[in-house]
Formats: C-alpha cells, sequence, structure tokens
C-alpha cells in the first residue's frame, strides 16, 4: 500500500512537471510572437516619422500663406493653393493607409500565434511511437 501510494505520488509530479514544461515552452511561443508584433510595430512607427515631418511643414506653409494673404490681398496665391492642395491630398492618402496598418498587424500577429498553438497542441496530441 505504502509503495502505491509513492508510486501515485511521482506520477504525479511527473504529470505537473510535463504541464510546467508545457506552460513554459508555450509561454515562450507566446513571448516570440510578442517581439515579432513589437518589431512590426516599431517599424510602422518608423514609417509616421516622414509624414509628421510633411505635415509640419505643411502648417509652415499654410500659415506663410495665411500672412501673405492678411498682409498683401493683391497677391496672387491661387498657384500656391493648387501645389499645397495636391500635397494635402497625397498626404491624406498616405495617412488613410497608415491608419489601417495597425490593424492589419494586430490580425496577422493574432493568425500566426493561432497557427503556432493549434500546430503546438496537434503534435502533443498525436503522440505515435515513431516508425520501426
Amino acid at each position: 500500500m505504502k509503495k502505491l501510494i509513492l508510486d501515485l505520488l511521482k506520477a504525479m509530479i511527473n504529470a505537473t512537471l510535463l504541464l510546467l514544461a508545457l506552460c513554459l515552452f508555450l509561454g515562450w511561443k507566446l513571448m516570440s510572437s510578442v517581439e515579432n508584433v513589437t518589431s512590426k510595430v516599431t517599424a510602422a512607427v518608423v514609417q509616421i516619422a516622414p509624414i509628421q515631418d510633411r505635415v509640419q511643414e505643411l502648417r509652415l506653409e499654410v500659415a506663410g500663406l495665411r500672412s501673405d494673404i492678411v498682409s498683401r490681398p493683391e497677391l496672387a496665391v491661387s498657384s500656391q493653393l493648387d501645389a499645397l492642395d495636391q500635397r494635402l491630398a497625397s498626404l491624406q492618402q498616405e495617412l488613410s493607409e497608415l491608419r489601417q496598418l495597425p490593424a492589419d498587424i494586430i490580425h496577422d500577429a493574432a493568425q500566426t500565434g493561432a497557427a503556432e498553438l493549434a500546430g503546438q497542441i496537434a503534435r502533443l496530441t498525436s503522440c505515435l511511437p515513431p516508425p520501426t
């Protein structure tokens, strides 16, 4: 009876250690996915920095045009306003593309993580002896 209880305790400890190893492995895979998402978000932020600079330049140009219009109403600024309008339209297009970028990154990360987890679970549940 005593031997049976000791064997059961050993089996419980072994099962607990196996579950702990599985949890550590899955946690490691999760951290790898998080690191991948972080690098993609960092790349997205790097893409946004030049657009912020362009927006600042446009703000300065608009402020200059406003002061020109106020100080000299006879000044013809239609060509400058047309050029500014074209630049604003292209900037608007780039910003709309960037708004979609974080959602795409999160969607890709979720799909990758789910596929990895499903693959790991499938490999663990199909424990077959190696072919002889």
